[in-house]
């Protein structure tokens, strides 16, 4: 009886075999379809993504051509776009992209790792209120810059030549002088009374004489000023 229970149980009529060989076939075809995939499209590893900030994507070292047909990192490639294809080691920069600090504007500064809008904003804003960057140690005093991304944005920086913006110490009022990020409030005041009772500046460094100049920030101001009488 049992045994016949059992026969009845795995008694299958020929409609419920046809849906179980095409439900065998549908799982087979689910099962193998990641790895036939895999095999004909390998991923993009990490050492061959080309990113899409800090460094320029065609002209890389290994000369071998590949088609990019998946999206990498949330940056929409164009299907069949061919890119020369590159082996990037960890910790190796294959080819950075250079900016000229004192000529790049928002859309270069954000082309930069770590760097957005609003940070390229202040970049700018504080260049124009120096007047031109003399080194590239400055972009660290953007408001804001996080050390960490100085430090990863620095290989991208080149100085460029400049004019640098003049100040006049000898003619622009306490309004005008504070303006500079190298001198605040109280040092433009100081700077215009000691002009008020000495007489106009001979030279940069008569600025030493005034009690908040000292010999760090008189480097920073020196390459910004002027002193026409």
């Amino acid at each position: 009886m049992k045994q016949s229970l059992w026969k009845e149980y795995f008694n299958f009529s020929k409609q419920e075999r046809t849906g179980i060989t095409v439900l065998l076939v549908l799982i087979s075809i689910c099962v193998s379809t990641p790895a036939a995939w895999e095999y004909f499209y390998p991923p993009i590893t990490e050492g061959e993504i080309i990113a899409d900030k800090g460094w320029i994507r065609p002209e890389e070292t290994d000369r071998k051509q590949f088609k990019q047909k998946e999206r990498i990192h949330g940056a929409a490639w164009k299907k069949d776009t061919v890119w020369k294809r590159t082996v990037w080691k960890k910790d190796t920069i294959y080819k950075k992209l250079t900016i000229s600090i004192n000529s790049a504007d928002s859309a270069t500064w954000t082309s930069l790792p770590g760097i957005g809008p609003v940070l390229a904003s202040r970049i700018i804003r504080f260049r124009n209120k120096l007047g031109g960057f003399y080194s590239i140690s400055q972009i660290r005093e953007t408001y804001g810059l996080p050390d960490s991304t100085f430090v990863k944005i620095q290989p991208y920086l080149q100085l460029d030549t400049v004019s640098l913006k003049n100040l006049d110490i000898n003619q622009l009022d306490e309004k005008s002088l504070a303006q500079h990020p190298y001198i605040h409030y109280k040092m433009a005041r100081l700077i215009v009374l000691y002009r008020n009772n000495n007489g106009p500046f001979r030279h940069a460094d008569e600025l030493l004489g005034i009690p908040l100049v000292d010999d760090s920030i008189y480097r920073k101001l020196e390459p910004y000023i002027k002193t026409i009488k």
